[in-house]
């Protein structure tokens, strides 16, 4: 396995992404068509199941890097979503140091972790498994989520945990933790991010979030935010119908 999207951020390049929530192989398989460096497989908030997981991936393009996002920091959840094939997971709502060490260790195999050895599909059915397990645990992502108060007074010690290899704010959930339900793009919210950005760039662990407009993505990318999702499948599919109507609607 080789893991592009973290070579990338190593080389402190950006990275585009778009969330996958819909459960048709086809979605990914046409999106791959496009420059996108990662996509995120959403198990959290999208109905998407473990055998569902591995039938996106299986026609998701080799440039395109897979992450899947699990729905809550579960050990069986984590192994599942490696041993598919994913590249790396999004952890939610990782609000202390030790939910961060929890989800490094049921990622990674011993001694660094607890991962158990059954990388099925991830090992190319087993016959690239030597290979597989000496080479996981370098190319494997860790993201953790940041999404509340809580995780907020905790971000140093949360994001310096070893192996953690970067961090993603979610917006929305913060903004309702901190009292402004429905308002992800609040100015409170911006200036927590700013200094979330600042609190980071101390042990250069790279941070993301998330857009649905190109300015918004762009104002984050300026503000310092490296990995990026520009938005989503649903939205994708929505946003050009709504385009096509209203063009031809003017007119």
């Amino acid at each position: 396995m080789h893991n592009i999207m973290k070579e990338k951020l190593k080389q402190g390049k950006k990275v585009l992404g778009s969330w996958i929530t819909i459960a048709s192989p086809e979605v990914t398989e046409i999106l791959s068509l496009l420059d996108f460096d990662w996509f995120l497989y959403d198990m959290e908030h999208g109905p998407i199941t473990v055998a569902q997981l591995q039938q996106l991936l299986q026609t998701t393009k080799d440039h395109v890097t897979p992450i899947v996002r699990v729905p809550t920091n579960e050990i069986v959840y984590i192994k599942q979503a490696l041993d598919t094939g994913g590249h790396g997971i999004m952890v939610p709502m990782v609000n202390s140091r030790e939910d961060a060490k929890k989800a490094v260790s049921y990622s990674k195999y011993p001694p660094i972790g607890i991962r158990g050895t059954g990388a099925r599909r991830a090992s190319s059915y087993y016959t690239k498994h030597d290979d597989y397990l000496s080479t996981s645990n370098d190319e494997t992502l860790v993201m953790v989520q940041i999404e509340t108060k809580e995780a907020v007074n905790n971000f140093e010690e949360i994001i310096t945990t070893g192996a953690v290899d970067a961090w993603f704010v979610g917006p929305n959930d913060l903004a309702a933790s901190l009292g402004y339900l429905g308002q992800p793009d609040s100015p409170v919210v911006n200036e927590i991010m700013k200094k979330l950005l600042k609190t980071a760039e101390k042990s250069d662990i790279p941070g993301g979030t998330l857009a649905f407009s190109s300015k918004r993505a762009g104002d984050l990318l300026r503000m310092g935010f490296r990995i990026m999702a520009i938005g989503s499948d649903d939205f994708f599919l929505h946003s050009g119908g709504k385009l096509a109507l209203e063009a031809l609607k003017d007119s």
